[in-house]
Protein backbone atom coordinates (compact mmCIF):
# COMPACT_ATOMS: atom_id res chain seq x y z
CA UNK A 1 0.00 0.00 0.00
CA UNK A 2 1.02 3.67 -0.58
CA UNK A 3 1.20 5.64 2.40
CA UNK A 4 -0.38 9.32 2.36
CA UNK A 5 1.04 12.44 4.87
CA UNK A 6 -2.41 11.35 6.81
CA UNK A 7 -2.29 7.84 6.83
CA UNK A 8 1.56 7.62 8.34
CA UNK A 9 0.37 11.03 10.74
CA UNK A 10 -1.89 8.60 11.98
CA UNK A 11 0.63 5.84 12.57
CA UNK A 12 3.05 8.20 14.03
CA UNK A 13 0.24 8.94 16.65
CA UNK A 14 -0.54 5.49 17.58
CA UNK A 15 3.43 4.48 17.88
CA UNK A 16 3.59 7.50 20.35
CA UNK A 17 0.27 6.32 22.55
CA UNK A 18 2.62 2.78 22.54
CA UNK A 19 5.45 4.22 23.73
CA UNK A 20 3.89 6.34 26.16
CA UNK A 21 1.85 3.23 27.59
CA UNK A 22 5.41 1.62 27.53
CA UNK A 23 6.82 4.60 29.48
CA UNK A 24 4.46 4.31 32.20
CA UNK A 25 4.79 0.60 32.90
CA UNK A 26 8.36 0.67 32.85
CA UNK A 27 8.17 3.94 35.20
CA UNK A 28 6.21 1.26 37.62
CA UNK A 29 8.39 -1.96 36.86
CA UNK A 30 11.93 0.74 37.75
CA UNK A 31 13.32 -0.40 34.69
CA UNK A 32 15.17 1.40 31.32
CA UNK A 33 14.26 1.21 27.75
CA UNK A 34 16.35 3.19 25.04
CA UNK A 35 15.99 3.96 21.04
CA UNK A 36 17.82 1.93 18.70
CA UNK A 37 18.35 1.78 15.00
CA UNK A 38 16.23 3.68 12.71
CA UNK A 39 14.47 5.32 15.97
CA UNK A 40 17.47 6.50 17.51
CA UNK A 41 18.69 8.25 14.40
CA UNK A 42 15.40 9.75 14.20
CA UNK A 43 15.95 11.47 17.71
CA UNK A 44 19.59 12.32 16.82
CA UNK A 45 18.23 14.00 13.64
CA UNK A 46 14.87 15.37 14.13
CA UNK A 47 13.94 14.61 17.95
CA UNK A 48 10.99 12.47 16.53
CA UNK A 49 10.34 9.26 14.13
CA UNK A 50 11.92 9.52 10.90
CA UNK A 51 9.57 11.19 8.57
CA UNK A 52 9.07 8.40 6.07
CA UNK A 53 8.99 6.05 9.29
CA UNK A 54 6.30 3.49 10.11
CA UNK A 55 8.08 2.16 13.39
CA UNK A 56 9.96 1.92 16.52
CA UNK A 57 12.74 -0.05 17.91
CA UNK A 58 13.70 -0.24 21.13
CA UNK A 59 16.52 -2.19 23.01
CA UNK A 60 16.57 -3.19 26.90
CA UNK A 61 19.40 -4.89 28.36
CA UNK A 62 18.15 -8.72 29.38
CA UNK A 63 17.70 -8.07 33.12
CA UNK A 64 15.00 -5.23 32.57
CA UNK A 65 13.52 -7.31 29.66
CA UNK A 66 13.03 -10.28 31.32
CA UNK A 67 11.15 -7.93 34.20
CA UNK A 68 9.04 -6.74 31.87
CA UNK A 69 8.28 -9.47 29.77
CA UNK A 70 7.15 -11.50 33.89
CA UNK A 71 5.03 -8.31 35.07
CA UNK A 72 4.25 -6.00 32.13
CA UNK A 73 1.39 -7.81 30.81
CA UNK A 74 -0.78 -7.04 33.95
CA UNK A 75 0.17 -3.79 34.02
CA UNK A 76 -0.20 -3.01 30.52
CA UNK A 77 -3.61 -0.69 29.86
CA UNK A 78 -6.91 -2.66 28.27
CA UNK A 79 -5.88 -0.67 24.95
CA UNK A 80 -2.48 -2.48 24.81
CA UNK A 81 -0.95 -6.48 24.46
CA UNK A 82 2.55 -7.87 24.66
CA UNK A 83 3.05 -10.20 22.36
CA UNK A 84 6.44 -12.87 23.02
CA UNK A 85 6.47 -16.26 22.88
CA UNK A 86 5.75 -16.60 26.69
CA UNK A 87 1.94 -14.31 26.00
CA UNK A 88 1.03 -15.58 22.73
CA UNK A 89 3.02 -18.77 21.65
CA UNK A 90 2.08 -18.69 17.37
CA UNK A 91 3.96 -15.89 17.59
CA UNK A 92 7.20 -16.32 15.03
CA UNK A 93 9.12 -13.26 16.21
CA UNK A 94 11.93 -13.93 18.90
CA UNK A 95 11.60 -10.60 20.60
CA UNK A 96 8.54 -8.45 22.17
CA UNK A 97 6.25 -6.15 20.52
CA UNK A 98 3.83 -4.06 22.17
CA UNK A 99 0.79 -3.91 20.37
CA UNK A 100 -1.89 -1.50 19.87
CA UNK A 101 -5.18 -3.56 20.19
CA UNK A 102 -8.54 -2.95 17.48
CA UNK A 103 -5.71 -1.78 14.82
CA UNK A 104 -3.86 -3.53 12.05
CA UNK A 105 -0.73 -3.70 10.51
CA UNK A 106 -0.91 -6.88 8.45
CA UNK A 107 2.62 -7.24 7.69
CA UNK A 108 3.49 -9.51 4.61
CA UNK A 109 5.08 -13.00 5.22
CA UNK A 110 2.99 -13.52 8.70
CA UNK A 111 -0.32 -13.03 7.81
CA UNK A 112 -0.67 -16.69 8.29
CA UNK A 113 -0.43 -16.92 11.90
CA UNK A 114 -2.87 -16.47 14.21
CA UNK A 115 -1.99 -13.39 16.32
CA UNK A 116 -2.72 -10.05 17.42
CA UNK A 117 -1.33 -7.80 14.30
CA UNK A 118 -2.08 -4.42 15.44
CA UNK A 119 0.32 -1.65 15.45
CA UNK A 120 3.34 -2.26 17.17
CA UNK A 121 6.62 -1.04 18.80
CA UNK A 122 9.37 -3.40 18.84
CA UNK A 123 11.59 -4.20 22.21
CA UNK A 124 14.75 -6.09 21.80
CA UNK A 125 17.11 -8.06 24.24
CA UNK A 126 20.34 -6.54 24.83
CA UNK A 127 23.11 -8.78 26.17
CA UNK A 128 26.77 -8.73 26.89
CA UNK A 129 29.28 -10.35 24.07
CA UNK A 130 32.33 -11.28 24.60
CA UNK A 131 35.55 -9.24 24.37
CA UNK A 132 37.53 -11.63 21.81
CA UNK A 133 36.42 -11.30 18.46
CA UNK A 134 36.71 -15.03 17.36
CA UNK A 135 34.79 -15.81 20.67
CA UNK A 136 32.26 -13.02 19.75
CA UNK A 137 31.86 -14.20 15.83
CA UNK A 138 31.11 -17.89 17.22
CA UNK A 139 28.71 -16.75 19.95
CA UNK A 140 26.95 -14.57 17.54
CA UNK A 141 26.88 -17.33 14.93
CA UNK A 142 25.25 -19.91 17.09
CA UNK A 143 22.88 -17.21 18.46
CA UNK A 144 21.85 -17.06 14.89
CA UNK A 145 21.10 -20.48 14.28
CA UNK A 146 19.04 -20.94 17.51
CA UNK A 147 17.33 -17.73 16.70
CA UNK A 148 16.78 -18.90 13.19
CA UNK A 149 15.84 -22.45 14.09
CA UNK A 150 13.04 -20.90 16.90
CA UNK A 151 11.63 -18.44 14.03
CA UNK A 152 11.05 -20.52 11.09
CA UNK A 153 9.28 -23.47 13.09
CA UNK A 154 5.69 -21.32 13.07
CA UNK A 155 6.44 -21.38 9.46
CA UNK A 156 7.58 -25.71 9.42
CA UNK A 157 4.36 -26.15 11.33
CA UNK A 158 1.99 -24.18 8.26
CA UNK A 159 4.32 -26.17 5.86
CA UNK A 160 1.21 -27.32 4.44
CA UNK A 161 -0.57 -24.07 4.20
CA UNK A 162 1.80 -21.53 3.35
CA UNK A 163 2.72 -21.46 -0.36
CA UNK A 164 6.34 -22.63 -0.61
CA UNK A 165 7.51 -19.43 -2.10
CA UNK A 166 6.33 -17.37 0.21
CA UNK A 167 7.89 -19.22 3.51
CA UNK A 168 10.86 -18.56 4.98
CA UNK A 169 11.24 -22.18 5.69
CA UNK A 170 11.41 -23.28 2.11
CA UNK A 171 14.12 -20.23 1.55
CA UNK A 172 16.30 -22.47 3.40
CA UNK A 173 18.63 -24.83 1.82
CA UNK A 174 17.85 -28.65 1.46
CA UNK A 175 20.29 -29.68 4.03
CA UNK A 176 19.04 -27.00 6.55
CA UNK A 177 15.15 -28.40 5.98
CA UNK A 178 16.19 -31.73 6.82
CA UNK A 179 18.41 -30.48 9.94
CA UNK A 180 15.53 -28.53 11.20
CA UNK A 181 12.93 -30.82 10.39
CA UNK A 182 14.83 -33.66 12.69
CA UNK A 183 14.86 -31.44 15.45
CA UNK A 184 11.12 -29.98 15.28
CA UNK A 185 10.53 -33.84 15.32
CA UNK A 186 13.06 -34.13 18.32
CA UNK A 187 11.88 -31.26 20.89
CA UNK A 188 9.51 -28.73 21.50
CA UNK A 189 9.65 -24.95 20.62
CA UNK A 190 9.20 -24.34 24.39
CA UNK A 191 13.08 -26.24 24.29
CA UNK A 192 13.99 -24.10 21.65
CA UNK A 193 12.96 -20.84 23.30
CA UNK A 194 14.78 -21.48 26.63
CA UNK A 195 18.32 -22.63 24.87
CA UNK A 196 18.16 -19.86 22.34
CA UNK A 197 17.84 -16.92 25.18
CA UNK A 198 19.97 -19.09 27.43
CA UNK A 199 22.98 -18.68 24.67
CA UNK A 200 22.15 -15.26 23.51
CA UNK A 201 22.49 -14.34 27.50
CA UNK A 202 25.61 -16.76 28.13
CA UNK A 203 28.31 -13.86 28.88
CA UNK A 204 25.52 -11.48 31.13
CA UNK A 205 27.42 -12.96 33.85
CA UNK A 206 30.70 -11.49 33.20
CA UNK A 207 31.27 -7.96 34.15
CA UNK A 208 34.31 -7.80 32.34
CA UNK A 209 32.32 -7.80 28.60
CA UNK A 210 32.17 -3.86 28.86
CA UNK A 211 29.96 -4.23 25.04
CA UNK A 212 26.48 -5.33 24.87
CA UNK A 213 24.15 -5.67 21.49
CA UNK A 214 21.42 -7.96 19.75
CA UNK A 215 23.45 -10.97 19.90
CA UNK A 216 22.26 -12.15 16.17
CA UNK A 217 23.34 -8.57 14.79
CA UNK A 218 26.38 -7.80 14.80
CA UNK A 219 25.60 -3.77 14.39
CA UNK A 220 23.56 -2.95 17.38
CA UNK A 221 26.98 -2.49 19.36
CA UNK A 222 26.91 -0.47 22.78
CA UNK A 223 28.84 -0.14 25.76
CA UNK A 224 27.21 -1.17 28.48
CA UNK A 225 27.87 1.55 30.65
CA UNK A 226 25.88 3.71 27.66
CA UNK A 227 22.52 1.56 27.83
CA UNK A 228 22.71 0.74 31.76
CA UNK A 229 22.70 4.58 32.40
CA UNK A 230 20.98 5.88 29.23
CA UNK A 231 20.53 10.27 28.98
CA UNK A 232 17.18 11.64 28.19
CA UNK A 233 16.65 13.42 24.53
CA UNK A 234 13.68 14.66 23.49
CA UNK A 235 11.34 12.94 20.67
CA UNK A 236 8.17 14.59 19.55
CA UNK A 237 5.99 15.36 22.48
CA UNK A 238 7.95 12.98 24.67
CA UNK A 239 11.65 12.37 26.61
CA UNK A 240 12.58 9.39 25.98
CA UNK A 241 16.32 7.64 26.81
CA UNK A 242 19.07 7.01 24.05
CA UNK A 243 22.48 5.50 24.82
CA UNK A 244 24.47 7.77 26.65
CA UNK A 245 26.74 7.70 23.66
CA UNK A 246 24.31 7.88 21.51
CA UNK A 247 27.01 9.52 18.47
CA UNK A 248 29.43 6.49 18.97
CA UNK A 249 26.13 4.02 18.63
CA UNK A 250 24.71 5.56 15.56
CA UNK A 251 28.63 5.38 14.05
CA UNK A 252 29.27 1.79 14.48
CA UNK A 253 25.76 1.02 13.56
CA UNK A 254 25.65 3.30 10.37
CA UNK A 255 29.29 4.11 9.18
CA UNK A 256 28.06 6.63 6.81
CA UNK A 257 25.64 9.12 8.81
CA UNK A 258 23.83 11.37 7.62
CA UNK A 259 20.43 13.28 8.13
CA UNK A 260 19.87 13.45 3.71
CA UNK A 261 19.86 10.38 2.42
CA UNK A 262 18.43 9.39 -0.88
CA UNK A 263 14.99 8.51 -1.82
CA UNK A 264 15.43 5.09 -2.44
CA UNK A 265 17.03 4.47 1.35
CA UNK A 266 13.96 6.00 3.01
CA UNK A 267 12.43 2.32 3.41
CA UNK A 268 9.08 1.72 5.74
CA UNK A 269 7.40 -1.80 5.94
CA UNK A 270 4.53 -0.89 4.75
CA UNK A 271 1.87 -3.26 5.47
CA UNK A 272 -0.66 -5.17 3.30
CA UNK A 273 -3.48 -3.96 5.20
CA UNK A 274 -3.70 -1.30 7.80
CA UNK A 275 -6.62 0.34 10.17
CA UNK A 276 -6.83 2.29 12.98
CA UNK A 277 -10.24 1.15 14.43
CA UNK A 278 -10.92 -1.96 13.28
CA UNK A 279 -14.38 -2.30 14.50
CA UNK A 280 -15.53 1.04 13.20
CA UNK A 281 -12.89 2.61 10.98
CA UNK A 282 -11.84 2.46 7.43
CA UNK A 283 -8.98 -0.59 6.68
CA UNK A 284 -6.52 0.55 3.66
CA UNK A 285 -4.49 -1.74 1.72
Amino acid sequence: MQYTPQILGGIHEALFEIIEEIQRVCRLLHVDFFAIGGTAIGVHFWQNILPWDDDVDFGMLRSDYQKFLREAPALLGEEFELQEFTTEPNTPFYWAKVRKRNTLFLEKGVEWFDINHGIFVDLFPFDRIPNNGFVERFHRAECAWFISAFSLHPYWAKRREIPRRESLYYRKSLLSRLVLGVLYRTVSRDWLYHKMNKEMGWFNGDGECHRVNVVRLGLDVAAYDSVRNPMERPFGRLMIKVPADLEGYLHHHYPVLRKDIPDEQKVNHAPLKLSFDTQNGTTYE
